[in-house]
């Protein structure tokens, strides 16, 4: 029989896993949208800057996050709380591929959407659910 606390490490995995993964349909829909005949964009450089922008606070305020109501050491947390910050954190994460995709959109350039993707998932691996502090919590599960 699996442990409550395996099953909570278990979810929390798949649910994380999901996330990650979901930057590869971005990338290949960005891939196929911007194939499609149309005009691009006419300022460039200021979407650029705009989304590259959006994308670093989204992923400071995932460090951030993290940091502040995650870290390993702190206060008890409830498995709710737990799994709550996770999510904000892995969302915000995932933000950063998102600005990526709607500005290779706009751009008509799949090429925009590589550094976005890479930064995305490289936060997705530093907050990865091996990383979640489960000795913090209030009530052990199990």
């Amino acid at each position: 029989m699996v442990s409550p606390a395996a099953q909570v490490r278990n979810l929390l995995g798949v649910v994380w896993s999901a996330m990650l993964i979901a930057i590869v349909p971005y990338g290949a829909a960005c891939v196929a949208i911007t194939h499609v005949p149309g005009d691009a964009a006419d300022d460039v450089e200021t979407l650029r800057y705009g989304f590259t922008a959006a994308a670093i606070i989204s992923g400071a305020v995932s460090m951030w996050w993290r940091h502040r109501f995650l870290a390993l050491e702190g206060s008890t947390l409830s498995l709710n709380e737990l799994r709550g910050h996770a999510v904000w954190v892995w969302a915000l994460s995932e933000a950063v591929a998102i600005c990526g995709l709607v500005l290779a959109v706009l751009t008509h350039a799949a090429n925009e959407f590589v550094p976005f993707a890479l930064a995305a998932g490289a936060l997705m691996i530093l907050h990865r659910p091996a990383n979640l502090p489960f000795a913090r919590l209030r009530d052990p599960i199990g």
